[in-house]
């Protein structure tokens, strides 16, 4: 229920006002939608861990392809060039191009990736956010050499500690 306002809500914003599709047909295809970033053209990736893929639309809901992941994408983003970086089930974040032609990794070094579950790409720098949920920190890459820049990670008494970083749904009253 929360995926389907969650796509439905990325609908509405891509300039989808009325006559939104229903949650059903927007959903066919998707075992378990999880995260999902704006396509350059309006649409919008969604993430699958469940069918190990991801599936592309466009902004009124029409399915433009499916991209198989056998690593299992969990958090996706979008680079300003098009490329598509996926953190994955297996510890890696890929980076492909907009059909999904591999293109390589982030580099992590000299770190090692735990649990990457979600990502961002700054719109102006083109460095890219990943959460690292099971090593409690968050690590920046430069998006276009996929090199780790810095990253921020517990330091224990007096510092911002953080435990399991993860996206959250705010709910108000």
């Amino acid at each position: 229920m929360i995926t389907a306002l969650l796509i439905a809500t990325a609908a509405a914003s891509f300039g989808q006002t009325s006559g939104l599709t229903p949650a059903g047909t927007l959903n066919a295809g998707l075992l378990t939608p999880g995260r999902l970033a704006p396509a350059l053209d309006g649409g919008v990736y969604v993430t699958d861990q469940a069918a190990g893929q991801v599936v592309r639309y466009t902004a009124d809901g029409s399915v433009v392809g499916t991209y198989p992941i056998s690593q299992i994408p969990v958090g996706i983003g979008v680079a300003s060039d098009g490329r598509v970086f996926v953190a994955r089930q297996d510890g890696t974040v890929g980076i492909y191009d907009p059909s999904f032609n591999s293109l390589g990794s982030l580099n992590p070094a000299p770190l090692t990736m735990t649990e990457p579950n979600d990502l961002a790409v700054h719109s102006a720098t083109g460095e890219v956010f990943v959460v690292d949920s099971g090593a409690h920190r968050v690590l920046v890459f430069d998006g276009t050499t996929g090199a780790l820049l810095r990253a921020w990670e517990p330091k224990g008494p007096g510092w911002a500690v953080l435990s399991r970083p993860r996206p959250s749904l705010s709910t108000q009253a």
